[in-house]
């Protein structure tokens, strides 16, 4: 049975394969500076805004969520987002996406949110699918730029 937990940073490992692995699914690519990278994962862990789920089965890891929680004066509370959420090839479609999203709404509703929002890529029709069959419906959209 997989076990959905909070990762420490003894699991930045596992996390960082994970992160790889959606990047790859999304056609990420380019050189990252793995000391900023470390670091910056590192502050995320240790932070009480960011919360990383890791879905497990004895050493094995089989998905991961990011769930982020801040205080926001349009919510007059706390604001949760999904900002990542990848689970393993092999195990897609088993429902480990789906514990994970329930790990991450109890904890939202834990922290005094009654909203969890997530932002899908365009093209990502997979996605859309998997979260509105969760529940979750199209609100906006979200623009953004490079700088």
């Amino acid at each position: 049975m997989v076990e959905i937990r909070k990762a420490t940073l003894a699991d930045e490992e596992d996390v960082a394969v994970l992160i790889r692995e959606l990047g790859q699914a999304m056609g990420v690519s380019g050189d990252v500076n793995p000391v900023s990278w470390y670091s910056t994962l590192r502050k995320m862990i240790a932070s009480p805004e960011w919360t990383f789920l890791l879905a497990e089965q004895g050493a094995k890891k089989y998905g991961l969520l990011i769930l982020l929680i801040l205080p926001s004066l349009y919510h007059g509370g706390n604001y949760a987002a999904i900002t990542e959420l990848i689970v393993s090839g092999n195990c897609q479609g088993k429902g480990v996406g789906a514990a994970l999203v329930d790990e991450a709404k109890r904890l939202a509703r834990t922290m005094g949110c009654d909203e969890l929002d997530v932002s899908v890529e365009i093209e990502n029709e997979r996605a859309k699918g998997f979260y509105e069959k969760l529940g979750f419906v199209k609100k906006h959209a979200d623009y953004g730029m490079a700088l």
